[in-house]
């Protein structure tokens, strides 16, 4: 999820769950809901180190426990007596760490996934439901934050006073909306990935299938099959008797095994890639000066990142020699 995204998430759960709370704590729960996404900044300096830090370390428990911990700390050394008794390091530790679950649950309900319990186990957990950026998330939580501003003005020119803590209705009612949208995501995901396996491909049955949500439509599903000669790129259309329609897109059939191709698999680059990678794909190209192996993950395709996808390239000479191997930018490596 975006970095705006988690920052009104996390506006209207200081709302939501700690509404008598002095305004104060939107300073420590706004930064920590968003806090995670700083390993973003990764793709400034590789895509090597894009692919090791995006949605790892810092997408963790064990590092929203730590970060819990500082800021409650600082908090203790920076507040006055008086403001520790309107608030106490205690709820400003709780209202930082649920901002940061509520950050990696998001974000592990997306197709990149997070590393949740690194360092015991670096496994990702994505569960394919939302998009990388959601509008209707989006909307909701706005909605959830502006309009009961905008009902305070109104009651406060008719000389009306707020019964509750301001902005509390709203922001539970808002975290309630969202969970019911990601609830019917999750549902809708389910039909896709079952229409997806329940039919052959090309004469083939898959051995594994995924679906990606559409940025704006809920009723339509881009996914990749997996089967044992080729990767088929497809898309789902559910209809509201959650029955599928389902177009074939792309057979992109997978090369023979040879030498180069596990030269290039063996490289610590293919390697590195291919721990993350769920749907791997490799191309081999013949050229004049060697030959040159290509390793793309089809699941950024599918869901639409063309701007961050890293991919792996390894050069050989002519005589299969390999003279490079790196991981490189995708768009990089199509635009030259």
């Amino acid at each position: 999820m975006d970095i705006g995204t988690h920052a009104l998430a996390s506006l209207a759960l200081s709302r939501g769950i700690f509404p008598r709370a002095p305004r104060l704590l939107w300073a420590f729960t706004i930064p920590a809901g968003v806090i995670a996404d700083g390993d973003a900044f990764s793709s400034i300096i590789s895509p090597s180190a894009y692919l090791n830090w995006y949605r790892t370390y810092t997408h963790s428990v064990l590092v929203s426990l730590i970060i819990a911990c500082i800021f409650s700390a600082g908090y203790r050394v920076w507040a006055s007596r008086d403001l520790m008794s309107r608030l106490s390091a205690g709820t400003v530790f709780v209202a930082v760490l649920l901002a940061q679950w509520l950050h990696l649950a998001m974000d592990a309900t997306q197709w990149q996934g997070v590393e949740l319990f690194w360092p015991i186990n670096p496994a990702r957990i994505a569960a394919d439901w939302l998009p990388t950026i959601d509008p209707w998330i989006v909307t909701i939580l706005v909605a959830a934050i502006v309009f009961p501003e905008f009902f305070h003005l109104i009651g406060a020119e008719i000389g009306a006073k707020d019964k509750r803590p301001r902005g509390f209705v709203g922001a539970v009612l808002g975290l309630i909306m969202v969970l019911s949208y990601v609830g019917l995501r999750a549902d809708l995901h389910a039909t896709a990935v079952a229409q997806m396996q329940n039919r052959s491909y090309a004469g083939e049955l898959p051995r594994q299938v995924v679906a990606f949500s559409d940025f704006v439509s809920l009723v339509t599903w881009h996914g990749v099959a997996d089967t044992e000669s080729a990767l088929h790129v497809v898309t789902v259309h559910i209809n509201s008797s959650r029955r599928s329609a389902l177009d074939l897109g792309i057979n992109l059939f997978k090369p023979e095994p040879n030498l180069l191709l596990q030269a290039a698999q063996a490289t610590g680059a293919a390697k590195n890639f291919l721990r993350v990678a769920r749907f791997p794909k490799a191309t081999i190209q013949k050229m004049d000066t060697g030959s040159e192996v290509q390793i793309r993950d089809l699941r950024y395709a599918a869901a639409g990142e063309v701007k961050r996808e890293p991919m792996v390239t390894v050069d050989f000479d002519p005589a299969g020699k390999i003279i490079s191997g790196e991981i490189v930018w995708a768009s990089q490596e199509m635009a030259r």
